[in-house]
């Protein structure tokens, strides 16, 4: 069985993604010439279902 996860914020404590509320994000670059912009990859951004504290990022299809 897998670790759970505690929230820092609210105490909730989570033993799977499924338990977690995921938004996509889209990854951003840092341009050659300075700045930023947005990148191909998108990304998965878990967050405590309690409180919606950020609790990890991961790429889409690799839960």
């Amino acid at each position: 069985m897998a670790d759970s996860i505690e929230c820092p914020e609210c105490g909730a404590t989570m033993d799977s993604l499924d338990q977690m509320e995921t938004e996509e994000i889209t990854e951003i670059e840092e341009k050659p010439r300075g700045g930023i912009g947005y990148g191909q990859a998108t990304q998965d951004l878990y967050l405590c279902r309690k409180c919606r504290k950020p609790l990890g990022v991961g790429r889409r299809g690799n839960e």
